[in-house]
Formats: C-alpha cells, sequence, structure tokens
C-alpha cells in the first residue's frame, strides 16, 4: 500500500510540476501564482502545499529537473573519441533539450536562475550550481587519470570556463541567428589551451 501512496504522490508532484511550467511558459515567473498553477493542475486552491510546502518549493523542483541525467552525463563528458569541445558543447545541448522536453524552455530556466539569484533564495541556487561543479571537477579529475587532460591543469579554473562556456550558449541561443556550428568552433578554441598536447 505504502508503494502505491509514494507512486501516487510522485505522479501527483509530476502533474503539478508539469501544470507550474505551462503556467510559467506562459505567464513568467513574477507573474504566475499558486492560484494559477492549482487552477492548471486541476486541483483545489491551497491543496498544492500537500506536496509542495511553497512556491519556492515548487519552483526549486521546477529548477533541479533532469539535474541527475545531467549529473550523469557530465561525470562521463571525457569518456569516448569525440574531441573534449565538441563533448563539453553536446552535453549542454542535450541537457537543454531534455529540460525543454519537460517544458523548462531556456527563457523560464533563466528566469527562474534571476528569481533565485535574489539575497533571500540565494541558497537555491548555489544549491544547484554546488551539483554542476562537482560533476565536472569529477570528470576533469577522470580526465587526468585517462591521460586526456594535463596533470597540472587547474581543476577549479577549468571547471569554471566550462561553466562560462555553458552560460554563454545558454545566453546566445535565445537570438535568433544562433549558429551551432560556429559557436562549436567557438567552444573548440576556447577549449584548446586547457588540453594535453599531442605526443
Amino acid at each position: 500500500m505504502r508503494v502505491t501512496d509514494e507512486a501516487n504522490t510522485e505522479a501527483r508532484r509530476t502533474a503539478i510540476i508539469a501544470a507550474a511550467l505551462r503556467c510559467l511558459s506562459r505567464n513568467g515567473v513574477a507573474k504566475t501564482s499558486i492560484s494559477d498553477i492549482c487552477k492548471e493542475a486541476g486541483i483545489r486552491s491551497g491543496h498544492l502545499y500537500y506536496y509542495f510546502e511553497s512556491k519556492d518549493a515548487l519552483l526549486t523542483a521546477i529548477l533541479e529537473s533532469n539535474q541527475d541525467q545531467t549529473r550523469e552525463r557530465i561525470q562521463h563528458m571525457l569518456v569516448g573519441e569525440k574531441d573534449l569541445a565538441s563533448k563539453i558543447f553536446d552535453i549542454h545541448l542535450q541537457a537543454e533539450a531534455e529540460r525543454s522536453a519537460l517544458g523548462l524552455t531556456p527563457v523560464v530556466r533563466m528566469e527562474l536562475e534571476c528569481y533565485f539569484s535574489r539575497e533571500d533564495r540565494s541558497g537555491t541556487l548555489a544549491a544547484s550550481g554546488d551539483y554542476l561543479t562537482a560533476s565536472i571537477h569529477d570528470a576533469i579529475r577522470q580526465g587526468i587519470a585517462d591521460g586526456q587532460l594535463p596533470e597540472d591543469i587547474d581543476i577549479a579554473a577549468f571547471s569554471a570556463a566550462i561553466i562560462l562556456i555553458w552560460n554563454g550558449l545558454a545566453h546566445n541561443r535565445l537570438f535568433a541567428g544562433f549558429d551551432l556550428e560556429e559557436n562549436r568552433r567557438a567552444v573548440q578554441t576556447l577549449i584548446r589551451p586547457w588540453l594535453k598536447p599531442a605526443p
């Protein structure tokens, strides 16, 4: 019975997140209320609090959508024959595609990041960034162990460079005229100095 209850609760949480994403896409973060989300989800006003303790808790769950898949992909980003720059680029695109499939568009994601960047909500955004940084550090250490990256690479600096590239890609993809291949070449140029020289 308990397994069924947990499955039902998770299904309802997923449905509420989907309803919230539809509201956020239409109205934006600031103009989306709990009442709007409840109406969209087909639940009584206030029933949402059984599944999420607050609007911020719901928005946090949305921001953290597909983090597990992204973490797994990042930790293995140096596996395979493709060049590192293309892997970094591709992981970003795959994560964005998965989020968009859930309804978390780049615009809504950026709105959420701005919302959580306010001083009183900074813990949520920091926690979201921590998982990303830790996953990238793991991938870099694995790359060093596998001989794909120099042993003396500055892990923190290289990780920060990867995150800056991803943030830039997320921003640039919002504009018409975004050229995928041109940006891929730019990433390759930016990453090249960090890589281990060819023997």
